[in-house]
């Protein structure tokens, strides 16, 4: 009677152990049904694998609702992902025109969930023209960061392949050749001397220049005048004014010292045009050498040296 009581307890244990996990089922299949969500749906032109049903949407991070179905738009090019979402969360995303959905990885599982978050630059203007009416309303999408980075990889090995790497080598192996060529020349010894010759030549015709210029004494010349036109204009005053004899005799000896000073810097002047003129020859001299012979600069052979005087 004992064995018989036990085994109808355990029974009825099991009974309702198993009406309350299929009741918990139930509930947790049907809880779904009585949530009040929005539907949305957007179109993603790239792979949506690792995506599936029933797939988390996350706005800025905080799962705000789920993927309800994926399915090929009626373009038969682009993704349908249809979503449901929170109504407080649907409302913050039709306040905000920059929010944009991308597909982002769950952690290294390879498995997908929608993230739904505030955009700038070009993502604004990557989401898929649509050619149809779309049957929710419409969250436009971005690439997602895996896109990104592998258009952005794409580009660089296109711009990597782009390169003429074969001509540089032999441009590089030419100017490797050019330079070994010039540097087994024999004639470079010549021409490093020749240069060092036309250097020493340089230094001296500056240095003749400085000789030439240094006698050169304009200032004085230019005082003289200055303070010759100044006696002429008080000598003419005070012969307007009516002056004395004796003023008379010595506005004559001012004109006659008046008139040797001018003399004296007419030929200091006459003098600096004259050492001018020269410089201005030997000069015009020089530069019609190098116009008519050039290579005389580098080639030409190195100036006598100077034998000191005793």
């Amino acid at each position: 009677m004992a064995t018989e009581t036990h085994k109808f307890q355990v029974g009825m244990f099991v009974i309702a152990s198993s009406i309350i996990a299929v009741a918990g089922l139930i509930w947790l299949g049907a809880s779904r049904y009585f949530e009040k969500t929005e539907p949305f749906v957007t179109y993603f032109n790239e792979s949506v694998q690792g995506l599936d049903v029933g797939a988390a949407v996350k706005f800025r991070g905080v799962t705000a609702g789920r993927v309800a179905a994926i399915r090929i738009a009626p373009d038969n090019e682009l993704i349908e992902v249809r979503m449901e979402i929170d109504p407080d969360v649907a409302q913050a995303i039709r306040r905000d025109p920059t929010v944009r959905a991308t597909l982002e990885l769950s952690g290294i599982t390879g498995l997908r969930y929608v993230e739904i978050d505030r955009r700038q630059g070009d993502a604004l203007n990557q989401s898929p023209t649509l050619s149809f009416a779309p049957p929710a309303e419409v969250i436009p999408s971005a690439r997602s960061s895996f896109k990104a980075i592998q258009a952005a990889l794409s580009d660089v090995y296109d711009r990597f392949m782009q390169v003429d790497y074969k001509g540089i080598s032999d441009d590089a192996r030419r100017a490797l050749q050019a330079a070994t060529t010039l540097l087994n020349d024999e004639r470079i010894d010549a021409v490093l001397t020749n240069l060092k010759a036309t250097t020493q030549a340089a230094q001296q015709v500056v240095k003749n220049l400085e000789n030439m210029t240094a006698g050169v004494r304009l200032a004085p010349a230019v005082n003289n005048a200055t303070q010759a036109t100044a006696e002429a204009r008080q000598l003419f005053t005070d012969l307007t004014k009516g002056k004395t004899g004796q003023e008379l005799v010595r506005a004559i000896v001012q004109l006659n010292a008046l008139v040797q000073s001018t003399q004296q810097a007419v030929l200091t002047m006459q003098y600096t045009l004259e050492r001018l003129d020269r410089t201005a020859v030997n000069l015009q001299g020089l530069t019609d050498q190098l116009r008519t012979q050039p290579s005389r600069l580098l080639f030409s052979p190195p100036p006598p040296e100077r034998q000191e005087e005793p």
